[in-house]
């Protein structure tokens, strides 16, 4: 009987000890790993497009995931990742190092490391109908290289053009040495379609035309990046040069216009003005902006036949003064006037305003905070139907806009006295 019990107390003693050893023993550190299915048709079809790898950690451990071809050579999809014990799971698509795996058979490898040991487990997985032409930026140009985002009509925008080679997403944005980015817009009209292969075009206003406050002067890094459907992507950078930048800003001071005629001051209901006779005016342009504002002539003090426009002919300017879009322009305007403010002048004297030479050719700016007088007159050459009328001032950004406080600024009644 004491043998007996000396033999059980053996073996259960036994048994807890290997209970023990075997609690003791480290868990499996890479205890499954799987790709699913064995085939990858990487061509954006629907049907093979990704694989499922899967693989459980027993321990904490750093994974490596990679594909070795017929070369040896390995493709790492994932490298040196420190992973905690657990089940992962993670769809490939073929593409490794952003290209993509070219048609062949792989051997696959899941390979798990710790302090103690390394483990991998390995497969095999067949790659068809990848592309092997590379996604590719084929093309890339901004231009000009330097603007001037305020709206005088030069130099506002650039326009940046971008080549792919693959049917991709383009995506442009310019980056400060802050960090800010600031996209830029496709072009709405052109040729291609987003995401077609060939050129596609960039415009990029700072914003100005939207009257919001463009980025700081300043160099920036344009960014170019081309992504398709398989995540491929070629990225490409330029520079811009933003310099005086900023939305323009001017007012006929204090919405204040003086009229009166060689007869009278106007004092009255009305202004006489006798047929043959001028109606004159005065007022003060004031640049409140940020920026310099743009002009063109006739400078003030030019005076007008009623009949005449500012496209007319004037002395030593025979072809007249055409609009120029971004210039700003005091006008004045009439009741029975067959177009939009036809008697037109520069925002200040040639003494009052900045001179610039601008490719050999010189342009005049009101700088900011700046005010100017304008004068000039009309002669009255013909009754129009409406007697008497209503004369009124406006400051014209042509091409761009007249803005409501500028527009049909203090109309005085004038009355033609005819024969």
């Amino acid at each position: 009987m004491t043998r007996l019990l000396s033999s059980f107390r053996f073996w259960i003693g036994l048994g807890f000890g290997l209970m023990i050893l075997a609690a003791c023993q480290p868990a499996p550190l890479l205890r499954t790993a799987s790709v699913a299915p064995d085939l990858l048709t990487p061509d954006a079809d629907g049907r093979n497009d990704v694989v499922s790898i899967r693989y459980a950690l027993g321990r904490n451990a750093v994974v490596s995931i990679y594909f070795l071809g017929a070369d040896g050579v390995p493709h790492y999809f994932r490298r040196e990742q420190p992973r905690p014990q657990g089940d992962y799971e993670v769809l490939f698509n073929g593409v490794v190092e952003n290209q993509l795996l070219p048609d062949g058979r792989y051997t696959w490898v899941v390979e798990a490391r710790d302090e103690q040991e390394t483990a991998q487990i390995t497969g095999t997985l067949v790659v068809s109908g990848s592309n092997p032409q590379p996604l590719q930026i084929t093309g890339f140009s901004v231009s000009p290289p330097e603007i001037t985002p305020n709206r005088d009509g030069l130099s506002d925008r650039a326009t940046i053009n971008v080549c792919v080679n693959r049917p991709a997403q383009l995506a442009v944005y310019l980056e400060g040495a802050d960090g800010v980015r600031y996209p830029v817009p496709r072009k709405e009209v052109q040729l291609r379609k987003p995401g077609e292969p060939g050129c596609h075009v960039f415009d990029y206003d700072a914003g100005v035309d939207r009257g919001q406050e463009p980025p700081p002067d300043g160099v920036y890094t344009v960014y170019a990046i081309a992504e398709d459907t398989l995540g491929l992507r070629d990225v490409v950078t330029g520079t811009l040069t933003i310099r005086e930048g900023g939305v323009p800003r001017a007012e006929i001071l204090n919405g204040q216009v003086e009229f009166r005629s060689n007869i009278s001051s106007g004092t009255g209901d009305y202004i006489p003005v006798p047929l043959g006779g001028f109606l004159y005016f005065t007022l003060t342009v004031h640049n409140y902006g940020s920026v310099p504002i743009r002009t063109s002539g006739p400078p003030p003090g030019t005076c007008y036949d009623m009949n005449q426009t500012f496209n007319a002919p004037q002395p030593g300017r025979p072809e007249g003064w055409a609009e120029e879009s971004g210039a700003w322009r005091v006008g004045i305007d009439f009741d029975t006037s067959l177009r939009n403010y036809p008697f037109r002048w520069a925002v200040g004297r040639p003494e009052d305003l900045e001179t610039r030479m601008i490719d050999g050719r010189p342009y005049y700016y009101l700088p900011a905070g700046r005010t100017a007088l304008v004068t000039g007159c009309i002669r009255i050459t013909q009754v129009p139907p409406r007697n008497p009328l209503y004369f009124w001032a406006g400051l014209i950004h042509e091409d761009v806009e007249i803005a409501p406080l500028n527009n049909r600024v203090d109309p005085h009644r004038v009355l033609i006295e005819g024969p």
